[in-house]
């Protein structure tokens, strides 16, 4: 299913009762979009940039993302992304399961 989180598409390429031990992500943000600070309290993240450029800030330090990036990001971690002149596609796991209602924690 495809859903939008607080303006950024989403979609989730595996069906919640397939999500035993992993749940997996399309993010696809718009040119000049934040993805707003959130964390998760038991779920590591991978990502993969498949395409375009933007930053994020993982734990209060800033990393530049482009296309081929691989990062993780553990538990706990506070994470926003943002983009500015081109849009961003990114594949990302959790494990344990994260869903929006489950083990999503954002910070106004």
């Amino acid at each position: 299913g495809s859903f939008v989180l607080k303006g950024i598409q989403i979609d989730q390429l595996l069906p919640q009762e397939a999500c035993e031990h992993f749940s997996a992500y399309m993010i696809r943000m718009k040119q000049n979009q934040t993805k707003k600070n959130s964390y998760h309290k038991e779920g590591e993240e991978l990502y993969y940039i498949l395409s375009g450029t933007g930053t994020a800030v993982l734990g209060g330090k800033d990393y530049k993302l482009t296309e081929g990036c691989f990062f993780r990001v553990p538990p706990g971690t506070v994470h926003q992304f943002t983009t500015y002149s081109e849009s961003l596609c990114m594949l990302n796991f959790h494990s344990p399961p994260v869903f929006n209602d489950k083990d999503t924690y954002f910070i106004e």
